[in-house]
């Protein structure tokens, strides 16, 4: 049987290369299923760096698909370096390093998801309006 540990290296290093390869749905279910995993184990870092992980991924996924791999290069690559150092930290007694590397995960996203909006016109998706028999239970 793994190791909690041994999951959660297999699993760093499988979203490491698929942000490397823009590929962020599948980094964004990795990230879920170790939430999942982490939860069912009680392990509390593993909470917090899986749902960072997940926000940031379902965040840039949206945006990035409508970029073209070189304009997008940039990030994967940047994204990639923070998961690396997360892979190599989070079992660290003193999370110093591991939390940085978080803060600049999520920063590096915010940056990118605030440039893209600025950027690119902003899809509208009109919602249904509802009808007064509408069940929504």
């Amino acid at each position: 049987m793994k190791s909690i540990f041994d999951v959660f290296n297999e699993g760093f290093e499988e979203i490491t290369r698929m942000v490397e390869q823009g590929n962020y749905k599948g980094s964004f279910v990795y990230s879920s299923n170790l939430t999942l995993f982490s939860t069912l184990l009680d392990y509390e870092d593993g909470i917090l760096i899986s749902e960072l992980l997940e926000g940031v991924f379902s965040q840039v996924g949206p945006f990035a698909e409508e970029l073209n791999p070189e304009e997008i290069r940039s990030i994967n690559e940047q994204l990639a370096a923070q998961m690396k150092i997360i892979a190599g930290s989070y079992r660290a007694e003193d999370k110093t390093i591991l939390y940085q590397a978080l803060r600049d995960l999520r920063s590096i996203a915010t940056k990118f998801q605030i440039k893209c909006m600025r950027s690119r016109p902003i899809k509208v998706q009109r919602q249904t309006r509802p009808n007064i028999g509408d069940k929504f239970y």
